[in-house]
């Protein structure tokens, strides 16, 4: 019998570690590019308007497949999907580094869009699993999944710094560059072992199954609410990244170091990853409010005032994202059955992707007139929906 056991624990220790390979190949794949992207559109005719066209044209696709590709993986086969999905990534991010104008940008993104809804939530679900059948009392799932966070964050630093480096001969190897950690991660997917469980079919029509499914999924109020605090957590670090690099130019940074911008940013990510580990133990209002707080001083002191010297305080932007994923994550994963792990995440993504559509072209458009309106448009929109929620957690 303890044979049996040690045998078991080495397996799931096994699969966990591919499984952890995987999930961080595959996140930092567009940190080769992401420093320079809002060069690279403006090299093709695009101005901060079309830029927020085409990430509205991505969220958008991205919303309509995520939910059925999340409740396909639980019901039939996560591994392949995930399989599909990341060598789809790295073929798409190859065509993207011949895009011309925006309608090029349009299909990339689209792309983009079909095949990361496939393996989104995926990796999730495999790390929940295999964690708690190494600990069933869940938190080692809480400390490893904050650890994965943090090492994603270390791994995209490095890649982000890289990628500095290659803008300087030719920004279009940059996106390029991307293919290569996504194809290995698909290529280390195969070795990935799916034993957890699967949705049990309720309908004869699939579609009607799945809406059964989701509605199953949120009818649980602690989940709905963990399900917001995890949309709002996120999103009001995310659609102000467009305007980064604007901002790094206009206070006089020159062009072949605004990438240090960005490895700065993902530097306090890693920062409150590793922070966010500390914090495991905390109940979820405080592990939600804690950073909020902090987001909306650094925007707000960046409006008032934009130079040289109080631009860098936008890597508080990736601190605070640090300090909220994997915990908000966590918590949502946990009010949820083992069977609907992907659904979930997928639903999650879905309502990040939801209050994306707007918010990226709104957003934009401030930045557009002048770049520290797209601050107070998030400002504006996220601070009474974040008190309203930090109520409700605090009731729950």
């Amino acid at each position: 019998m303890k044979n049996n056991v040690t045998k078991n624990e080495a397996f799931y220790r096994n699969n966990l570690r591919k499984v952890v390979i995987e999930t961080v190949l595959t996140y930092i794949g567009a940190g080769f590019c992401i420093s320079i992207m809002t060069v690279f559109y403006n090299s093709i005719g695009m101005n901060q308007t079309d830029i927020g066209f085409t990430q509205m044209a991505f969220t958008i696709i991205l919303c309509l497949l995520d939910i059925p590709m999340g409740y396909l993986a639980d019901r039939f086969n996560r591994k392949k999907l995930n399989i599909i999905g990341d060598i789809g990534v790295a073929l798409t991010f190859l065509f993207y580094a011949c895009a011309q104008n925006m309608y090029w940008c349009i299909v990339a993104e689209s792309l983009l869009a079909v095949f990361m809804a496939m393996t989104n939530g995926v990796d999730q679900s495999f790390i929940k699993y295999n964690c708690y059948k190494l600990d069933p009392s869940g938190m080692y799932f809480k400390k490893f999944n904050v650890k994965v966070q943090t090492s994603r964050y270390i791994v995209l630093l490095i890649v982000t710094a890289l990628g500095g480096l290659i803008a300087k001969f030719s920004m279009r190897l940059c996106i390029a560059m991307a293919f290569v950690p996504y194809f290995i991660g698909g290529i280390c997917a195969f070795g990935i072992e799916d034993h957890d469980s699967k949705i049990v079919s309720k309908n004869k029509n699939i579609f009607k199954d799945m809406l059964c499914s989701l509605k199953e999924i949120v009818a649980s109020k602690k989940t709905r609410t963990f399900l917001y605090a995890n949309i709002l957590a996120n999103e009001i670090t995310h659609s102000q990244v467009w305007v980064f690099t604007p901002m790094l130019i206009l206070c006089g940074v020159p062009l072949e170091i605004v990438s240090l911008g960005w490895v700065l940013n993902y530097l306090m990510q890693t920062l409150g990853g590793k922070i966010s580990e500390k914090l495991v133990k905390l109940d979820v209002t405080k592990q939600f409010i804690y950073p909020i707080l902090i987001e909306i001083v650094w925007m707000f002191i960046l409006v008032i005032r934009t130079n040289i010297f109080t631009i860098w305080l936008f890597a508080l932007n990736g601190f605070v994202h640090g300090l909220v994923s994997a915990n908000m994550m966590t918590a949502l994963q946990e009010s949820a059955g083992d069977e609907v792990q992907a659904s979930i995440v997928s639903i999650a993504s879905t309502g990040k992707r939801l209050l994306y559509i707007p918010l990226v072209y709104v957003i934009n458009y401030l930045g557009n007139i002048q770049l520290q309106y797209a601050l107070v448009g998030v400002i504006a929109i996220f601070t009474p929906l974040c008190v309203i929620l930090y109520y409700k957690l605090k009731k729950q």
